[in-house]
């Protein structure tokens, strides 16, 4: 396990300094006089990822000498990598309906499908939240706001 996590730290540690370098500097142009630069937040977070990345290398190999453990089995089932590809697969069929049909369908089948997946079975909960979640944000961006949302 040592070994995986000063390669992993290794890698993030060489993928921040890239963003820090080269990314963020190219993407991300300067903010108007007097405000804060839009890539502030970026840098600080690869600031953060590149530092605990470099901890987790240095602290796995500081415990070079010590003997390693048994491997232990993974702490993610076989149930919850199933549960990610369904979810997964929900995103692309959110995608595909935004792109193709309208938002309204996207929305509708992200909320309504996604409480299928977790268990919901309640006829009324499935077709109240989706309608309440698209009103709420229908009134939020039209009426409150003044602005459309695509």
């Amino acid at each position: 396990m040592r070994r995986a996590d000063v390669i992993s730290g290794g890698i993030l540690a060489l993928f921040g300094l890239i963003m820090l370098v080269a990314v963020i500097p190219w993407q991300i142009g300067d903010g108007p006089e007097g405000m804060m630069s839009p890539s502030l937040v970026p840098r600080l977070m690869m600031i953060v990822i590149t530092g605990l990345s470099v901890l987790l290398v240095l602290t796995n190999l500081r415990r070079q000498g010590e003997k390693e453990a048994p491997a232990e089995p993974s702490p993610i089932s076989r149930g919850e990598l199933f549960a990610l590809a369904k979810f997964l697969g929900l995103f692309a069929v959110a995608l595909g309906l935004y792109l193709w049909i309208s938002p309204l369908a996207a929305g509708l089948a992200l909320v309504g499908v996604s409480q299928l997946l977790l268990g919901e079975r309640s006829p009324l909960l499935l077709l109240l939240m989706p309608a309440a979640f698209l009103l709420a944000i229908w009134f939020l961006f039209y009426k409150l706001l003044g602005t459309a949302i695509l």
